[in-house]
């Protein structure tokens, strides 16, 4: 019973920290890069750019990708000025992933809470401290969900019937999009990743399979609202999830050549999974710009109404 409930505090703390990181630069940014969407994104790759650097510092592409629906669907932007932003977004989101892969000493975590406490009460500082917090939340989390992991006996094998996958990939990229869409955050579902994968539960492998899966359900939220949004806002749904699918379709042969990269590149298990979820979408994004106009008319030609 301890350790569930240490497993769902971590949850908790993990989801929880993430929209609190996410909410304080909402407010310190949010205007402010909605203004930049619409004045500097006149070609694809400045696009890319302004995609890329609003994702990271909102640490969702989710939300950069809602706000482009939103601002197509208000014809502040045309479909084509989407494209740049949706393929930055994917790039921008692998900061939030490389945050959690880092090594903060356990012992630092709660001073520091304590410093962002005390910088509440300032009113400059309010919203990087709200941010900062939620940073030390998400730490806190990956924390103990690592001490449930130990607590539970149980989960080595139920971890591993689930996602049984070094001979089947189908079954990592539907664990990536089941969990991403009960956390609503392929951010948080990584984080749970890497913890898993620092136990030994999982190896390398099927990490780069859940992770494939990670940035597919990512794009779910997008889907659903541009459902309901005009065409070119559809179509911006549309693009952003053809993105990752493609992607992974042109990455599942390659896995093994991907995860020798990463290890090449890291010891440490989580930031080889870091690795992965920046290599996959950095290349997704970079492979396709080029192409760009090819790309828009090709989702043009299969959302059509």
């Amino acid at each position: 019973m301890y350790a569930v409930i240490l497993l769902f505090t971590g949850i908790g703390l993990l989801l929880s920290g993430l929209i609190c990181m996410r909410f304080g630069l909402k407010q310190m940014l949010s205007k402010k890069i909605k203004v930049i969407f619409t004045q500097m994104t006149v070609t694809p790759w400045r696009g890319l750019l302004v995609g890329t650097l609003a994702s990271a510092l909102l640490q969702s592409s989710t939300v950069v990708s809602l706000i482009t629906i939103g601002l197509v669907s208000a014809d502040y932007l045309t479909f084509y000025q989407s494209l740049g932003i949706i393929l930055g977004a994917n790039i921008g989101t692998c900061t939030t992933v490389q945050l959690m892969a880092l090594a903060i000493p356990k012992e630092w975590l709660l001073p520091l809470l304590g410093c962002c406490i005390v910088m509440l009460f300032v009113k400059q500082l309010r919203y990087a401290a709200l941010a900062a917090a939620g940073l030390i939340f998400m730490f806190l989390g990956l924390t103990l969900l690592s001490s449930a992991v130990n607590e539970i006996s149980q989960i080595d094998s139920l971890v591993r019937n689930i996602l049984v996958t070094k001979y089947n990939p189908f079954y990592g990229i539907l664990g990536g999009i089941i969990v991403t869409l009960l956390f609503q955050s392929s951010s948080a579902a990584t984080g749970v990743l890497i913890v898993l994968a620092e136990k030994g539960l999982i190896d390398i492998t099927t990490a780069a399979y859940v992770v494939y899966g990670n940035n597919i359900g990512s794009c779910i939220s997008s889907v659903i609202v541009g459902a309901a949004s005009p065409l070119a806002a559809k179509r911006v749904a549309a693009a952003h999830i053809m993105l990752n699918v493609l992607g992974v379709l042109v990455f599942l042969p390659f896995t093994n050549v991907l995860t020798m990269c990463t290890t090449e590149l890291s010891s440490d298990f989580a930031g080889q999974i870091a690795l992965i979820h920046t290599f996959f979408n950095i290349l997704c994004s970079l492979v396709v710009m080029p192409f760009v106009k090819q790309y828009a008319k090709l989702i043009m030609l299969l959302v059509s109404k």
